[in-house]
């Protein structure tokens, strides 16, 4: 006989949300372990219904008593296996950045290091200005090849599959808007604080990316996750023009989400105290990965219908 799990809708499991959400509407959860889809029944319509599955999932799924934003080891692993571009400006500091990185003898005076590693090199006979010191843009450039810049932390939810509904939204935020490095030039330690200034999401379905200078914020218990303006959120939609299960199962398909986050560095020159901010210093590129497309199927309950009377 062939496994009940392993239909659509042959185990039903309910879901006693009492005491986690007051007055929030019944669900029951429909669960195929063999197809990875759930169903749900709410007595709730409309937005209503993923506003409840939403509280359900970070209420009840992540912890009985949560009420903060939930992260995982894998939220800073997309953070910081990130790659990141220096502005094409810096291109010209590499050599002499990595020389200045190099000089850090304390026995050296500062007036040697400028002139060791003067940049460009003085020819033969020439004076090398050794009096000249590194401007604070300078020291910049030169910092934007030497860090490696963290990614500003793509933070998704559902963490894993995205969902396909109407009322079902991919939320997304970016948890580090700032980050520093201490870099050593020229025997000096010098702290780079990046500020992302510029968001730009790509969804991976072939819809216009979404560009923002805000990094949205990470769902929490309570919040609407349709109508709530302090949420970033993108709606996918059926693949392969699915529209219900008479059009047959499910069509497999991933997408993947790439934030690209523009930084301003900021950094304040050891030898004249003054402190300077460049626009686009770098810029840093990180993905979700591949992850699941799904659809919920949402009935109304036996008590919602019995409130219409029927």
């Amino acid at each position: 006989m062939k496994n009940k799990r392993s239909t659509f809708v042959s185990s039903i499991v309910t879901v006693s949300l009492a005491g986690t959400l007051a007055s929030a509407p019944s669900i029951a959860l429909a669960d195929s372990e063999t197809e990875g889809r759930f169903g749900y029944h709410s007595d709730a319509v409309g937005s209503g219904v993923m506003t409840s599955l939403w509280d359900y999932q970070s209420s009840t799924l992540m912890s009985s008593v949560q009420s903060s934003p939930v992260f995982t080891p894998k939220d800073d692993t997309i953070r910081q296996s990130n790659t990141r571009t220096p502005t094409a400006e810096a291109d010209h500091y590499v050599d002499w950045a990595h020389c200045a990185a190099d000089s850090q003898d304390p026995d050296v005076p500062d007036y040697l290091r400028v002139a060791i590693c003067a940049y460009p090199p003085p020819e033969h006979g020439e004076d090398a200005n050794p009096q000249r010191v590194p401007t604070t843009r300078e020291i910049l450039l030169a910092a934007a090849t030497l860090i490696h810049a963290d990614g500003a932390g793509l933070h998704k939810r559902p963490s894993r599959t995205s969902y396909t509904n109407k009322y079902v939204p991919t939320l997304v935020a970016a948890t580090h808007p700032t980050q520093t490095h201490v870099i050593n030039l020229l025997g000096h330690d010098i702290t780079i604080t990046l500020t992302a200034t510029n968001y730009e999401w790509d969804w991976g379905d072939g819809t216009p990316n979404t560009v923002t200078a805000y990094q949205g914020m990470v769902f929490e218990k309570g919040m609407d996750p349709n109508k709530d303006p302090r949420l970033i959120r993108h709606y996918y939609t059926p693949p392969n023009g699915w529209r219900s299960r008479f059009d047959g199962p499910y069509p497999n398909a991933t997408r993947t989400i790439t934030l690209t986050t523009t930084w301003a560095g900021t950094a304040t020159n050891p030898f004249t105290g003054e402190t300077q901010t460049i626009n686009g210093l770098v810029t840093t590129t990180e993905t979700t990965g591949p992850f699941p497309l799904n659809h919920l199927i949402v009935s109304n309950t036996d008590t919602w219908e019995e409130k219409q009377g029927h």
